[in-house]
This record gives C-alpha cells, sequence and structure tokens, in this order.
C-alpha cells in the first residue's frame, strides 16, 4: 500500500499543506509520512567551519517543523511517519518518493505564489518537474489568501 507524502518546511504554505494531507490521509486511510529536507548548499556560500554548526541547526528546525505536523496529525486522531533527508531537496524528494512507493506527493506554495491554472510559478513548475521524474502525482496547496490580499483567481 503506498503513501501520501508532505514535504514541509515551514511557513503559512506549510500550514495549509499538513492540514490538506492529514485531511486526505483520513479520507483514504493510506500511511502518511511528513518529509523535511535539509539542504545547508541551498544557503549559498557558508565558511567551510561553520558548515557542521548550520547543518545541526537545519536538523533542529526540521525535527521542530515534523513534531508540529506531527502534533496537527495527533490532534486530527492520526498516525503519521516523520522523515529528514539531507541533500538537493528536489533529489531528495525525488528518491524519497521512489523509495516509499508513494501514491501521492503534497506541496505547499507560499502566500506570495498565485493560482494559475497554467502552472507558471516556481512551485509548480517544481511539482510538474517531480511527477515528471517520478510518475508520482504531486499537488500543490495554497494557503487561504488573507483577507486585505487581492484575489488571482
Amino acid at each position: 500500500m503506498g503513501c501520501i507524502v508532505c514535504a514541509t518546511r515551514g511557513g503559512e504554505g506549510s500550514r495549509a499543506v499538513q492540514m490538506e494531507a492529514i485531511r486526505l490521509a483520513k479520507e483514504t486511510k493510506k500511511p502518511l509520512v511528513f518529509l523535511f529536507v535539509a539542504d545547508p548548499e541551498s544557503l549559498g556560500e557558508v565558511e567551510s567551519g561553520l558548515i557542521p554548526a548550520l547543518r545541526e541547526e537545519l536538523y533542529w528546525m526540521g525535527k521542530t517543523l515534523l513534531h508540529i505536523a506531527l502534533r496537527r496529525a495527533e490532534l486530527a486522531d492520526l498516525q503519521a511517519d516523520l522523515v529528514i533527508r539531507e541533500g538537493k531537496v528536489s533529489e531528495e524528494i525525488i528518491r524519497f518518493l521512489n523509495e516509499s512507493k508513494a501514491e501521492v506527493l503534497l506541496l505547499g506554495a507560499s502566500r506570495t505564489t498565485t493560482h494559475h491554472i497554467f502552472g507558471d510559478d516556481a512551485i509548480e513548475r517544481f511539482a510538474q518537474s517531480i511527477e515528471k521524474e517520478t510518475g508520482v502525482p504531486v499537488r500543490v496547496i495554497h494557503p487561504k489568501p488573507l483577507i486585505d490580499e487581492p484575489q488571482n483567481d
């Protein structure tokens, strides 16, 4: 039986995607996995002596974010697995999807992305590339707009 994978990274987009993943897991009775990828290289040039401390901080942040997601699942009477990977985000997500035989990947969009049907935002393009590479359907979840934000739909 495949699982639902919810990639998380923090922020309002992660809250929205976690809640959707929890809803989907309850509805389908599929196992739920929250995934965080620690990518020290995404932070740019860093003095080599700082890399171990940076790596440790990224893992701490990942564990914290994953435990918040787990708590949300538990409040919905749902169990979930937590996974932290290290490396390039796209490569690690692809690797994990293949290893876990995932049925679907959920990604959270940041509040600043628009919700275009043509998939022209970076998160939409990222989702399309993951889906093409793995064959696993990818859903991008957008947070609800704030009251004073203009509607883009």
